[in-house]
């Protein structure tokens, strides 16, 4: 686990080891969608009384994902591009396909205006229908059974 500070509050980042409950729900997802995907808890400064709020810390595909050990040397671009994500189901609003979705986080870009440094998935990928119709987007999606 690497913690990550600045001006923005406190950003965990976990690597390959065991997991505090409140990042159960998302302990898969590096398995799932790649490693660049990290299970995350994120805290606010000024309101450290305040649970963590789990999120999945996502690098850009260029970029390279850094060392997550807790005694980690820290360099200036460690967190460069990477945006937070919050694992969500959707279902497309033409062929009804199921999707486990990696939504980005707009509503609180806590690191940064980083999304364009990423490749958006828009559309539904078992019909074809773009995204005004299947409401389908995301970081990363992958179709439920």
């Amino acid at each position: 686990m690497r913690l990550f500070a600045g001006p923005w509050g406190e950003l965990r980042v976990f690597a390959d080891e065991a997991l505090p409950p409140t990042v159960a729900g998302i302990a898969e997802v590096p398995a799932r969608f790649g490693g660049r995907f990290r299970p995350a808890l994120l805290r606010f400064p000024l309101r450290r009384a305040w649970p963590e709020v789990p999120y999945v810390a996502v690098w850009p595909n260029e970029g390279t994902l850094p060392d997550l050990a807790e005694d980690a040397v820290e360099a200036p671009d460690d967190l460069a591009g990477v945006v937070l994500a919050e694992l969500l189901r959707h279902k497309c609003f033409v062929c009804d396909a199921r999707f486990e979705v990696l939504h980005f986080e707009v509503a609180i870009p806590v690191l940064g205006c980083n999304l364009a440094r990423h490749r958006i998935v828009s559309g539904c990928p078992a019909c074809g229908s773009d995204f005004a119709r299947s409401r389908i987007d995301g970081l990363a999606l992958l179709q439920l059974s």
